[in-house]
């Protein structure tokens, strides 16, 4: 991977479930999902990239095995990017990622969850705003606080994110830990992009069926996942480079729909492979683009 325009990348990580497929190994009940399954754990690009999946047993905590997991993504690509930008969520607030991230310059931003020491510390700035609220019908308050957990070894950073939603008589909070020095707010936009590594896996797993774990080997079937990722990496590759100038962003489906699943003739001439489809075919121009 080259160094981007903005010398920086963001990477997402998150886990989730693979459902069984009746008597496999390593397939365990895991009490989050509330069901037997596998628990995979996925790293993404915040452009949609897929640097790295492992499969593991069900019954997993969602961080476990996580530095790990994110260790040869940060040897990598750490030296060829200014800034290295690490989004998780909740799961994955360990004070050993924090550490790890401090010592390998890596910036992070993963949700914290609440507890009563935080509480009390925002619970000046809990009362609701005066005055209309906007057109969006929810009003924001970004608190910057230092807190320290018995189980960290210093203070950290911990922006509060307070929403006001009309018609509702409480605030949602939530609170983001960071070791940015951005300011509150982008550092709570910075965080809000996470959400696309979510859609991400949904994609894959609808499409490209990567919860289709249906062996009763272990390795054959992470082999199988990772061939799903495969898959996934060279249609993102066509989706991200070729349809650029797509006034619309393709989907995953579409992909397979409209340049996949079509009829066509595939033959092998001196040293090289070409697909023959019909001169009608509307979509032509996308096969040139790749493969011209």
């Amino acid at each position: 991977m080259k160094r981007n325009k903005k010398q920086r990348l963001i990477v997402g990580v998150d886990s989730t479930e693979d459902p069984a497929h009746r008597k496999q190994e390593h397939v365990a009940f895991n009490g989050h999902f509330g069901k037997n399954c596998f628990h995979p754990l996925f790293a993404f690009t915040r452009d949609g990239d897929c640097l790295k999946a492992q499969l593991r047993p069900g019954n997993v905590h969602s961080a476990d095995g996580v530095l790990e997991f994110l260790d040869p993504i940060v040897k990598r690509y750490r030296s060829r990017f200014i800034l290295f930008w690490l989004r998780g969520d909740a799961a994955f607030a360990q004070p050993e990622v924090y550490e790890y991230c401090e010592g390998e310059r890596v910036t992070y931003f993963i949700t914290l969850p609440a507890n009563a020491v935080l509480n009390r510390l925002i619970d000046a700035y809990l009362t609701r705003p005066v005055g209309r609220g906007p057109k969006s019908g929810v009003q924001v308050k970004l608190v910057d606080l230092r807190y320290r957990a018995q189980t960290w070894d210093k203070e950290r950073r911990v922006v509060a994110k307070i929403e006001w939603h009309d018609g509702e008589l409480f605030p949602r909070i939530g609170f983001i830990v960071t070791n940015s020095k951005l300011p509150a707010g982008k550092v709570v936009k910075a965080y809000n992009g996470r959400g696309d590594v979510e859609n991400r896996i949904k994609e894959g797993k609808n499409t490209l069926r990567w919860n289709k774990t249906s062996c009763h080997r272990f390795v054959a079937n992470e082999a199988r996942l990772l061939m799903g990722v495969v898959a996934y990496n060279l249609l993102h590759m066509v989706r991200q480079f070729y349809l650029v100038a797509e006034e619309v962003k393709r989907s995953m489906e579409w992909l397979i729909k409209r340049l996949i699943k079509v009829g066509a003739k595939v033959a092998y001439h001196g040293r090289m492979w070409q697909v023959h489809v019909a001169s009608a075919f509307p979509l032509a121009r996308y096969y040139r683009a790749v493969f011209g």
